[in-house]
């Protein structure tokens, strides 16, 4: 995963976007996770915060690794804002989610909001998932009740999404308000389908109009790696871990046909 990314000028608009605030429901979920199976949380990939803060602000100690230092600089501001207390349960690295050896142990580990779909090559995915194993406590115990978990996430694949051209035209995905009063309107393509890697090629077009009128246009663009289950569940087994539910939202539905999310908890055996 590259870290230059997000140190672009996505980190500038990444919080007031509606794709992000309107995530809600995942918060919750993940609350509920913790007191479940235990902390100290490690969030990979934890960009500006917005999950790692607000377990911190539960009561939870948590450490965020990002690659991005921008991203990273995003969430020391918030967490500086952060009661005294909370912002003490917080520790940032800087570090890349495919290798990373904090020298600590974890009862829970977090891959939300789907970072491990900037992981395209699978060395890169298992090495992450090898790395987590590591981090992971255990308390010994055959059955593996009181071992540690992981909750991965990552969305469920639209088949329409790896070939339709019409996804090739710039389509409509948020507009909204800065604090400052710029206008944003994003529209989103897929530059190229490469269904042989399981990789779409997509930009983000963010056009930004002042409050002068000036409209400027902004572009991200990056490759994405997109997943289906039976794969994540051997990806997972390989790399010595059992998985002990799948949900299809954070709901904790069931895995469906609709489902938009596909959320794997697994226990390292």
């Amino acid at each position: 995963m590259s870290s230059a990314l997000y140190d672009g000028f996505i980190a500038d608009y990444y919080d007031e976007s509606p794709m992000v605030r309107g995530r809600v429901g995942d918060v919750a979920f993940y609350r509920d996770a913790v007191n479940e199976f235990g902390d100290p949380v490690l969030e990979l990939g934890c960009g500006t915060g917005r999950i790692t803060l607000a377990l911190a602000e539960a009561g939870h100690p948590v450490t965020g690794l990002d690659i991005s230092e921008r991203m990273l600089e995003r969430c020391n501001q918030k967490r500086a804002r952060l009661p005294t207390e909370a912002r003490e349960r917080v520790h940032l690295v800087r570090g890349n989610m495919a290798r990373f050896d904090l020298g600590e142990k974890f009862r829970l580990i977090i891959i939300p909001f789907r970072p491990m779909q900037h992981l395209l090559e699978v060395a890169d995915q298992v090495s992450c998932l090898e790395s987590v194993r590591k981090h992971l406590w255990a308390d010994g115990r055959p059955t593996g009740e009181r071992r540690g978990r992981l909750i991965l996430d990552v969305f469920q694949t639209d088949a329409e999404r790896m070939h339709d051209p019409a996804y090739q035209q710039e389509g409509l995905v948020a507009e909204y308000s800065m604090p400052d009063g710029r206008r944003v309107r994003i529209m989103e393509r897929v530059m190229a389908f490469h269904r042989g890697e399981q990789r779409n090629d997509v930009e983000m077009i963010f056009y930004v109009t002042d409050a002068r009128g000036k409209e400027t246009r902004l572009v991200f663009a990056w490759t994405l790696r997109y997943f289906f289950r039976y794969e994540v569940e051997h990806l997972l087994a390989r790399c010595g871990f059992r998985v002990s539910a799948v949900y299809g939202d954070f709901d904790r539905s069931p895995l469906g046909d609709g489902s938009p999310e596909m959320i794997f908890v697994a226990v390292a055996d």
